[in-house]
This record gives C-alpha cells, sequence and structure tokens, in this order.
C-alpha cells in the first residue's frame, strides 16, 4: 500500500553507511550506521514514517531503533530515566519518590528468558534494537550542537541503553490496586453492606468484609505512595531549566507537560471487527481504537519494517522494537485494555524482634533486601532500601 505514495528511493551503497532521503520538498543526510552488516534500503514518505527494507532481522531492528531514536530522542532519553529510576538525577528531589517506586517495581528476574518470551527471538531483536538506539546517542554525542533543543534547556545529554529499559513496566502496570485499596477503604468507614448498595460489582456479589487481623485505621495512610508516584507524567518547574532558555517557547512548553487537566477518556480503549460477509470485498475488517491523550511527541510511532520473515506496517511505543497495532499480509491486529482483577495487595503480620521478618503460613520469613544509591540533582545520592516478600515488592510498612 504504502509504495504507491510518491517517495523517493535511495539504496544503501555500502554495510556501513545509511543514507536517507526524505521527501515531500527532499532534504539529505548520509547518516553513519555501522552497526549494519548488509546494504539496506529506507524510504521516509510524504507522512513521516519510514519504510525500512533489511536483508536480515538483525539490520531491521538496528535501523528501527536508530531511527526512532534519530525521531524522539528526548522522549527516548526521559523514558530511559523513568525506567532506571533516574528522573531525581535531573529534576530534584520531588522525584526521588518517583525513582525508589520504580526500582522496587524493577523487572528482577531472568532478562534472557523474559525477553524471549515476546519472541522466540526476543533477545535478538530487544539488542539489536538498542544497539541501533545507541548508535545514533553516539552520533549525536560527537556532535552537542545537534542535540534537540529540549536537552539544551535542561543542560542535559542522552545516556546510552540497555535491552533491560525497553520492557520497563513503568508504562505498563495497568492494574486495579487502587481501586481495591478505595474499596477498602469505604468498607472501613462505611460497612461492606452500604458499600455493595453503593456499587456495583458485576457479575457476582462479593464478600467485602475486612479480615479480622486488618487494622482498618491504617488503610487510610499512603499506602501506594511508592507505586502512584512512578506511574504518574514527568512534570518540569522552572528552577530545572537553564537559565538562558527560561523565558523561550521550549520552557514554556515543557513547564506545561504534566500540568494539564485530567482527561477521563485518556485511558481506555477498544475494538471490533465486522465480518467478511458484511464488506464489499468479502474481506473481514478490524478497527482498534486505543484511547491515549493527543501529545507532542506522540504516545505512538508509525513504522513499516520489511525483512526476509517480515513484512509489517503499523505503529506501538516508539520506544519498544516491532509494531504492537498494524498489518501484515496474512492479518491484522489490535489491542485494548480489559478490566481484570489484575492486582493484590497483602497485609502480612512482621515479626516484632525483627521487621525484615514477615509471617506467612506459620512461619517467619526473611524478606530480600536490596540496596541502591539514587542521584539527586543538588544534594547527595540517596541510598534506597527496598524490600521483597514471595509475592512481590513491600510498599508500604506501618513502623508503629
Amino acid at each position: 500500500i504504502m509504495r504507491n505514495q510518491p517517495i523517493m528511493k535511495s539504496p544503501l551503497i555500502v554495510p556501513s553507511v545509511l543514507l536517507l532521503i526524505s521527501c515531500g520538498r527532499s532534504t539529505r543526510d548520509a547518516l553513519w550506521s555501522p552497526g549494519i552488516s548488509q546494504p539496506e534500503e529506507v524510504i521516509r514518505d510524504p507522512y513521516g514514517i519510514n519504510h525500512i527494507y533489511a536483508e536480515n532481522q538483525h539490520d531491521l531492528f538496528f535501523t528501527q531503533g536508530y531511527l526512532a531514536a534519530k525521531d524522539r530522542l528526548f522522549q527516548f532519553e526521559i523514558w530511559r530515566r523513568q525506567a532506571t529510576g533516574t528522573v531525581a538525577e535531573i529534576l530534584g528531589e520531588r522525584e526521588l519518590k518517583r525513582d525508589i517506586g520504580t526500582r522496587l517495581f524493577k523487572y528482577r528476574g531472568d532478562l534472557e528468558e523474559e525477553f524471549n518470551y515476546y519472541h522466540e527471538d526476543g533477545s535478538e531483536i530487544i539488542n539489536a534494537y538498542t544497539d541501533g538506539v545507541n548508535a545514533y546517542i553516539e552520533e549525536v554525542l560527537n556532535s552537542p550542537d545537534s542535540l534537540p533543543v529540549e536537552f539544551k534547556a535542561l543542560g542535559i545529554l542522552p545516556q546510552k541503553w540497555t535491552p533491560e529499559v525497553v520492557i520497563s513496566r513503568h508504562q505498563g502496570l495497568l492494574g486495579n490496586i487502587n481501586e481495591e485499596l478505595s474499596v477498602g477503604r469505604a468498607v472501613a468507614n462505611l460497612g461492606a453492606e452500604k458499600v455493595k448498595s453503593l456499587m456495583w460489582f458485576h457479575p457476582k456479589s462479593p464478600d467485602l468484609s475486612l479480615h479480622g487481623r486488618i487494622d482498618s485505621t491504617t488503610l487510610s495512610e499512603n499506602i501506594l505512595e511508592l507505586y502512584n508516584a512512578y506511574r504518574k507524567p514527568v512534570s518540569y518547574q522552572a528552577s530545572v531549566v537553564v537559565e538562558a532558555y527560561r523565558s523561550s517557547q521550549t520552557a514554556m512548553a515543557l513547564l506545561e507537560q504534566g500540568h494539564k487537566k485530567p482527561d477521563s477518556l485518556s485511558l481506555g480503549s477498544n475494538n471490533w471487527v465486522v465480518r467478511g460477509e458484511l464488506m464489499a470485498n468479502g474481506k473481514p475488517l478490524l478497527a482498534n481504537d486505543p484511547h491515549r491523550t493527543i501529545t507532542v511527541p506522540s504516545l505512538r510511532y508509525m513504522i513499516h519494517l520489511s525483512a526476509p520473515g517480515w513484512d509489517v506496517i503499523g505503529g506501538g511505543e516508539p520506544e519498544i522494537p516491532g509494531v504492537s497495532i498494524g498489518h501484515n499480509g496474512y492479518g491484522a491486529w489490535g489491542l485494548t485494555v480489559f478490566r481484570t482483577d489484575g492486582e493484590d495487595l497483602y497485609v502480612y503480620e512482621t515479626n516484632p524482634e525483627n521487621p525484615n521478618q514477615y509471617r506467612y503460613k506459620g512461619n517467619w520469613l526473611d524478606m530480600e533486601v536490596i540496596q541502591e544509591e539514587i542521584p539527586v540533582k543538588g544534594q547527595e545520592n540517596y541510598t534506597a532500601q527496598m524490600k521483597y516478600s514471595r509475592h512481590g515488592p513491600i510498599v508500604y510498612e506501618d513502623l508503629e
């Protein structure tokens, strides 16, 4: 379909050079890419969508990473900092709880095994993608004058990616734990039957009674502070902007981020299919409608990927390889979020003689304790201590 657009082609002449032709009113850039092994072709169509034609899978995803980072470098850097718990390093102490929460909920299992859950070649694909991202970062660090203006306004430089950044959970934990805690607080104040009469618990009639060993007064504490802190949008204050840029349009745009009025329709989604018998061409139609706030830069990134075994076009998170919503020569797919009971909050009794032990099935078990140094702008590093039970991270401790 996209080949019918009025686009200009330019082949990759040698494996170490990527020649990109930007169409419309054409501009031309010669970009060094030593990470690819065979000549390939990249076409940027009039809509700004890159079409990558590679000779192998590694080069395909290397180039996707390279071009996505080139198009969205500041977005990539903020994603990386959210994923690694290093936002306080550039924005100061007010972001410290975000970084602690990020590290608390960080995936700490076998990364190779995790990568290959996404695809049988997941590790190869993700590593190729991050190598491409880093190739562009290396290139721009060698000519910092070419950095996007946001970096100059904040006085920072982009840093290299590691593969685990791609699978970070900071954008993916969409559970129901806040709702469960809200119900628990309501029951503590109004009683189970009153809450059931005021709320809709379709399709069942759950027992909302609080367990006798739960101290209902504790539920009013800020139990999910770290959980909520690491999931909120990043916002900026004038104090973190380099003085020379504080009155610029760039600074004004940065300061507006994270302070917009909540949009009740910005989170959610739907999708539907029309069967082929109802279509004029006899083919089924898939429509996918992910409800996401319209932003600049966009939360989506469109791409066309073509290589032996691959021919797919669509969109997804710009920092993730592949296509989340799109189609290939065989079919189309979308994604949506269902309201499911995906998270649970456990209450443990801790050992009065050892606060790092909790009771489980009549025995005192040791928590796993991980200690990390978090850099904080304008002050000494903060030493964070993360604790874990057999069920997951400890989000709150009642030390009284």
